[in-house]
């Protein structure tokens, strides 16, 4: 496996759209259009009177934190409801499609993966001069510039599906992006830019769990 540097230092970094398959539309399967309906019924305003003596910076993180685990919730919504409509519908011509999709289960790990990048982070500012340290951070800023650039796409991209998911960061760009990638990059797999993203994860983690597995409390 190739470690995070030698990601860093390979081809040039794919940002082209195309897609290598179809995307699974669950909408019609399902009768209900889950992210659009995660999108019309997301409201940042419930918490803001108890963050009245916050900082911004505190109120962003609280924020985002609060997005990121939205997104979450939804795809495992996603996932939930379609494996009850494979079980009642074995013989439908989406079957094999949907079974495919929900494979995608087992990278998305447990909900409390969303709150360990806080905890690596942290340990990365104390530790900077560490090798991996210094990796931990670099990852964020590099996907904090790669959820910028899929902002600013999906923006210009009002109907398609991928960018309907990115809509709900419009508002909340992402304290650890980490998080909103890795589920955007496991929804959308079809898309060109997903396997890089979760590759730089994959590393990361794999680096991680060498050096210090300490840090690591959430398996994926």
């Amino acid at each position: 496996m190739k470690s995070f540097d030698e990601l860093l230092k390979g081809p040039e970094f794919v940002k082209s759209d195309h897609l290598t398959g179809p995307i699974l539309c669950s909408a019609p399967l399902l009768g209900i259009d889950i992210w659009q309906e995660a999108l019309d019924r997301y409201d940042p305003l419930p918490e803001a009177e108890g963050q009245s003596g916050l900082s911004l910076e505190q109120q962003q993180y609280l924020s985002d934190f609060r997005v990121d685990l939205y997104l979450n919730d939804t795809l495992a919504r996603e996932f939930e409801l379609l494996a009850v409509w494979l079980g009642e519908n074995p013989k439908h011509p989406a079957t094999a499609q949907v079974e495919s999709f929900l494979k995608r289960r087992e990278q998305f790990g447990e909900r409390s993966l969303i709150e360990q990048q806080e905890r690596l982070f942290l340990w990365a500012q104390e530790n900077e001069p560490e090798e991996i340290a210094a990796s931990i951070l670099g990852w964020r800023l590099l996907c904090q510039d790669t959820a910028e650039l899929l902002l600013d796409w999906a923006l210009r991209q009002p109907q398609d599906p991928r960018g309907q998911h990115i809509r709900l960061w419009q508002e909340s760009r992402g304290f650890y992006p980490q998080n909103r990638l890795r589920i955007w990059a496991i929804r959308f797999l079809e898309d060109a830019r997903a396997p890089q993203i979760l590759a730089w994860e994959t590393a990361m983690y794999h680096e991680i769990f060498e050096t210090h597995p300490e840090l690591v409390i959430v398996t994926r």
